[in-house]
């Protein structure tokens, strides 16, 4: 009977972790670092160096021992070293195809080849590499480093930036954007912005998730079904179009299996909260022509509290040497006056503290004393996250040489977090039984938090995700050809509750008449006291105020037709001239509905609202061996040209056309040179064309005074691309002399033109103190201004607003306009380097590796008119510097490994206080049973931060003390992991 396959050919040419392909020769020699160990996992390794696709049955394999490989030798030469003592040899069915046998069995039972598709990052053609740096993550390298999934694994890279559509900066000011209300996980690679990298899953677009769609949450994608992950550090829009402008993130699933394995991993953290629990089983089985795998994975990560940690358990941040950002609306609150100056409201009188707010005179309130109240009480740094998600994939060879493969993937993500507690300034008149006129006032204003009298506020939401492809590849008329159809379809949906419902609350202060048609009647139940710390309310009062809630849905879905054809045009010196063409067509659509009961006597529904168009595209590839094998000379081993480009039409936008020019240079084999150069843009989101107007309330600082502002926000039509060039230029060097070393350099520079960003937004918080937000921002004063008063009086009656009764039309300061424009430039430059040196010592294995990546430039136009910023080293924007250092000792069934984590701090830019480095140490512990009852069973202890090292001191005006977007206040984190192998 036939035997089944599996491939090791994942990504054997890629050139940020595998050695480069010199030349498409098995003669070609080459150097390999292989540790010793398992064999079904150096056979993936070797694939990667080698640039050979390995064949072999999965059972073939299993417990078999390899041993190390390092030195100069051909690929073939190679595979045979690395076969040895192992039992099992070769036969060559294609140039570059090896086929595993066990000679004992081999004549009893004829081997069946099983050939696939080999899927690359950064090029079209099978067999070529890429000409910008491409970083691969593996199973492996999620198991080595200590993390749960790959979501955790991208956002430990140091190339990512995780300020922006990360769970960790979602609730703390970091996230200037403001759109991960699902509290997703996308990559935003080099800082450019979450929507500018572009995830696609085995190659294919994926539904977005976010407010605004606009950014592919990698957290919905189960870790259990992942081989790995390409990270392609370039721009990619001439291959794969839109919003490829930081690069590319390509998550390749798995597509063959035979067995099953169970994972079990339970961990938290020393200092308490986020306590974990992962558990997945995956199996599958393979035929003669075809094979099917599924799997299954749950998720639990528990919250952590911002009160288990001193950065952020208090916004007084005196003791840790900063400020104290702590709300002046409070509890108990502060009688407030507006101050026609300022154009603010300012604290007049506190009202006492540890009192009933039963019986006060106007002489116990006291005057020039400020209440301050810790808007951090009660909230949660990290949400509550539960995830389900299952996987299946299959295929199945055709007749004529066509294969068929799909795969299918659900997730259902659920979430909960504690939020801020609402706060406001409450009108209260003589009409409620506790006014008490001070100085003879006719009526309050008070700034008031509603912590002890409702709590915090509560976020509760879900995520579920559906995607999956078909497709079928095959040859034909020597030309490789691969169709496919695929779609994705992500939900998200958000309650917020336990809010203040304002129009009900002016009728429990008396501020309006009773309503007949509601259940509350303040005579009976009582009027809400504002005075007290807190004062005695009835559970139908508190229940009546805080009925307020809000509830939105979007949901964004994608479906592509894809066409490629790649093959040999005709022979060049330096090999074979290739071509690469293809069709694509995508529909995309965004829908959002939602309902509102933060004021007025019912809740309001907003119409369900639907965005779609159509999106086709044409491309092509080229790649020139100009010198190679045949040709080649001393000092030019290989020169390889790369062409692409690539025209887009975005309905209601327009048309792009981006090139895309790459080099090789080998001037000896063990030393690779690349370049390229190309441009790229982001599409407008259809959130970001049509959304609607909306808007509503906010408080901000204007040089220390609070000023309550209105702010705008809403889609904009006539909005057109964002643009981008870039450059990467670097080297790969193995040398000889030095077996088991790898190092790799490269410089890269984007600049981002026409960027779309709501400028204010992000930086909101200090909106009215920043000169370069000018031009959004309208001062007005109602109170003394008729025109203003009419104006701000407009923008309180338009239904649009989604809290107009909160404050007087008095007492706005401010009208800011925070809707989307092309509006912001960004230039980046840096370098990434990488090295790894892999050794033996006695019967030992030795690894030793290191990734940095320092920014040169991080110049930031908010506007035209707006001077250039320079924002290295500035807190809530990439780091100059982040660099991961690891070793890794392997002695028998033991290994032991470690690493060191480097983030650099940098300077506040507001107060020029010095910001510290972040350094951590991570640990970890494996143990692999071999033989008896445990075969197949490993068991690993991860430590993350052993030294339990905080975050540095970083004074943010969100009122907690470190610098979310580059650090994180976990703590101490340790696992256990379980791996069985059936």
């Amino acid at each position: 009977m036939g035997q089944e396959f599996t491939s090791t050919a994942l990504a054997a040419l890629m050139l940020g972790v595998a050695t480069p392909v010199i030349a498409q020769s098995t003669e070609a020699v080459r150097t390999f670092s292989i540790s010793a160990g398992p064999l079904d996992r150096s056979l993936p390794v070797f694939a990667q160096q080698s640039g050979l696709q390995i064949l072999y049955p999965s059972a073939l394999v299993a417990g078999r021992q390899a041993r190390a490989l390092t030195g100069e030798y051909t690929p073939e030469a190679a595979l045979a070293e690395l076969l040895r003592g192992t039992g099992l040899t070769y036969h060559q069915s294609r140039p570059t195809v090896f086929v595993l046998v066990d000679p004992v069995r081999a004549e009893a039972e004829p081997q069946a080849t099983q050939l696939e598709e080999i899927v690359v990052t950064g090029t079209y053609l099978r067999g070529a590499d890429s000409p910008s740096p491409v970083t691969v993550i593996t199973q492996d390298d999620i198991a080595r480093q200590g993390r749960a999934t790959v979501a955790e694994t991208l956002a430990a890279l140091p190339q990512n930036f995780t300020g922006a559509a990360y769970e960790g900066s979602a609730g703390t000011g970091a996230d200037r954007t403001s759109r991960n209300s699902a509290y997703a996980t996308g990559v935003n690679l080099r800082g450019l912005g979450a929507d500018a990298t572009l995830v696609l899953v085995n190659g294919r677009r994926i539904a977005g998730t976010g407010s605004a769609g606009d950014f592919s949450d990698i957290s919905n994608l189960p870790s259990s079904a992942i081989a790995r992950a390409d990270v392609l550090l370039d721009g990619a829009s001439a291959l794969y179009g839109a919003d490829a402008v930081g690069g590319v993130v390509n998550i390749i699933l798995k597509s063959r299996f035979d067995g099953a394995e169970t994972r079990l991993r339970v961990g938290g953290t020393s200092d308490g909260g986020a306590e974990e629990t992962l558990l997945s089983h995956s199996g599958g089985f393979n035929w003669s022509s075809g094979g099917l795998i599924a799997a299954y994975e749950f998720h639990d990560r528990g919250e952590l509290r911002a009160a288990d940690r001193r950065a952020t358990a208090n916004a007084d941040l005196r003791p840790l040497g900063g400020s104290d950002w702590r709300f002046t609306y409070a509890a108990p609150g502060n009688l407030m006056a507006f101050d026609p100056v300022s154009g603010s409201y300012e604290p007049v009188y506190a009202i006492p503290r540890n009192q009933n707010g039963v019986g006060l005179t106007p002489g116990d309130f006291r005057p020039g004393e400020v209440n301050l109240t810790n808007q951090m009480e009660g909230l949660w740094s990290l949400p509550h996250q539960r995830r389900h998600s299952l996987f299946v994939a299959g295929r199945q060879d055709l007749p004529g040489g066509f294969s068929l493969d799909g795969d299918l993937r659900y997730t259902d993500r659920t979430y909960s977090q504690d939020s801020v507690a609402d706060i406001g300034i409450l009108f209260v008149t003589p009409d409620n039984p506790f006014f008490v006129p001070v100085a003879g006032e006719p009526y309050q204003e008070i700034a008031y938090s509603f912590i002890n009298n409702l709590g915090p506020g509560r976020d509760e939401g879900f995520s579920r995700s559906v995607g999956g492809a078909v497709g079928i590849t095959g040859e034909l008329a020597g030309w490789n050809i691969a169709a496919y159809l695929s779609g994705g379809r992500e939900t998200t949906g958000l309650t917020a509750s336990n809010r203040v419902q304002t129009t009900r609350l002016d009728e429990a202060l008396g501020a309006t008449p009773n309503n007949p048609s509601t259940p509350f009647n303040p005579a009976v139940d009582g009027y809400f006291n504002p005075y007290g710390d807190p004062a005695d309310h009835s559970p139908a009062l508190l229940a009546f105020i805080g009925s307020g809630y809000l509830r939105s849905e979007n949901i964004s879905t994608v479906g592509s037709f894809n066409l490629k054809a790649d093959g040999v045009l005709f022979a060049l010196p330096g090999g074979d001239l290739r071509l690469a063409v293809g069709l694509d067509y995508r529909q995309e659509r965004f829908e959002t509905s939602g309902e509102n009961f933060i004021s007025g006597a019912a809740p309001r529904i907003a119409a369900p609202t639907t965005f779609e168009r159509d999106v086709s595209a044409a491309f092509v590839e080229l790649r020139a061996p100009l010198v190679g094998p045949d040709n080649a000379r001393p000092g030019l081993q290989r020169l390889e040209l790369s062409l692409a480009g690539r025209i887009e039409d975005h309905e209601g936008i327009g048309q792009t056309s981006n090139p895309k020019v790459g080099v090789l240079y080998n001037p000896t084999p063990d030393l690779l040179v690349r370049a390229s150069y190309g441009t790229s843009f982001r599409a407008p989101s259809l959130r970001e064309l049509n959304s609607a107007y909306r808007l509503g309330p906010v408080f901000l600082d204007r040089a220390g005074s609070n000023v309550i502002s209105i702010v705008q926000y809403g889609g904009n039509p006539d909005l057109i691309p964002e643009t981008a060039e870039s450059w990467t230029a670097g080297f790969v060097w193995t040398p000889a002399a030095a077996e088991g070393l790898r190092i790799e350099a490269g410089w890269f520079r984007t600049t981002f033109e026409d960027r779309i960003a709501n400028p204010v937004a992000e930086n909101l918080i200090n909106a009215l103190n920043d000169p370069t937000l000018a031009p959004f921002i309208r001062y007005v004063s109602p109170g003394s201004n008729a025109d203003d008063l009419a104006y701000v009086q407009s923008l309180l009656s338009h239904p649009g607003n989604f809290n107009p009764n909160v404050f007087p039309a008095t007492a706005y300061g401010a009208v800011i306009d925070n809707r989307y424009v092309n509006a912001s430039a960004l230039e980046v430059e840096g370098l990434d380097l990488s090295t790894r040196y892999r050794f033996t010592l006695g019967s030992d294995d030795i690894s030793l590796d290191a990734t940095v990546t320092h920014l040169l430039t991080n110049d930031r136009t908010v506007t035209a008119a707006s001077p250039t910023e320079d924002l290295l080293g500035a807190p809530n924007f990439p780091a100059r510097w982040r660099g991961r250092f690891g070793a890794q000792w392997l002695r028998g069934p033991l290994t032991l490994g470690g690493a060191l984590n480097h983030v650099s701090g940098g300077r506040d830019r507001v107060n020029g206080r010095g910001i510290d480095d972040w350094i951590t140490i991570d640990g970890q512990v494996r143990y692999d049973l071999q033989n008896g009852w445990g075969e197949g069973l490993s068991l690993t202890l991860n430590v993350l931060n052993l030294t339990n090292e905080e975050p540095p001191f970083y004074d943010a005006p969100a009122g907690i003390g470190y610098d979310a977007a580059n650090t994180n206040v976990l703590g101490r984190q340790i696992s256990l992991q379980l791996v069985k192998r059936w």
